[in-house]
């Protein structure tokens, strides 16, 4: 049994999850020792590393570096990757890329974003018997504006095509699912009704996990990621202060 398999487990004992990115090895350290249960290695690296607006930048070669700084820094927590875009745009790209994540990386599950267009590489995948997770919801990859940075499944017509591609994720077998920015209601109901865990970033609290980005829980990103974004917190600007004042 994978220390995957270990963890979804435990889910269905009623554990929830806990996800937290980082993209080097004294953070991952850190968040390892904080009994972090997944730490995962996103294209958000675009934003808050890079200092881009968006995602759409970021490389298969940066991710992979990213990751193996991560896996240096972890003991106990597993490695979710991101697939960075363009790097799955067919079943062959995908298998091949997952698989250098996997063998290179030491990751224990490999995320892509997944909509009803590329459902099939989802299932591909999972028939390759790779660890699979899949982002639905708000996909940033696809995004080209920031109208396309909201809350989505409000309507009906997008809450059913969303509901129903969990649903098939689900059957599937993916081993978990990641929504982004879903209108809670809807959020509620897919982990309700998904075997599967599923963990959210911005999706209310009803849900087997939650996901942030670093920067974010510190108040210190680059670009506001997400609604966890918080105020400087005051740990940190004590600790530089105080660096500051010891020199005068």
């Amino acid at each position: 049994m994978t220390n995957l398999d270990k963890l979804i487990k435990l889910y269905h004992r009623g554990k929830k999850f806990t996800c937290i990115t980082a993209y080097d090895a004294s953070f991952a350290k850190y968040l390892d020792k904080s009994d972090i249960d997944i730490i995962l290695v996103g294209d958000s690296l675009g934003q808050v590393i890079k200092g881009e607006k968006s995602t759409h930048n970021v490389t298969l070669d940066e991710i992979i570096y990213h990751a193996k700084c991560v896996k240096s820094g972890l003991n106990k927590s597993l490695l979710m990757v991101d697939l960075p875009i363009n790097s799955y745009s067919n079943k062959k790209q995908a298998y091949k890329n997952t698989t250098t994540i996997i063998n290179t990386c030491g990751a224990d599950i490999v995320k892509l974003e997944i909509d009803e267009t590329n459902i099939d590489i989802a299932e591909y995948l999972v028939s390759k018997k790779i660890p699979l997770c899949s982002h639905i919801g708000l996909l940033p990859q696809t995004v080209k504006s920031k109208t396309g940075f909201r809350k989505y499944g409000k309507s009906n017509n997008e809450a059913t095509k969303i509901y129903s591609n969990a649903l098939k994720l689900d059957k599937i077998g993916v081993k978990i699912i990641l929504i982004e920015c879903l209108d809670y209601t809807l959020a509620s109901k897919i982990s309700k009704n998904c075997k599967a865990p599923v963990i959210g970033i911005g999706s209310g609290i009803k849900l087997d996990g939650q996901v942030a980005v670093i920067y974010d829980l510190l108040g210190i990103s680059f670009n506001k990621i997400s609604s966890l974004t918080l105020g400087e917190q005051p740990a940190i600007k004590g600790i530089i202060s105080k660096f500051k004042k010891d020199l005068k």
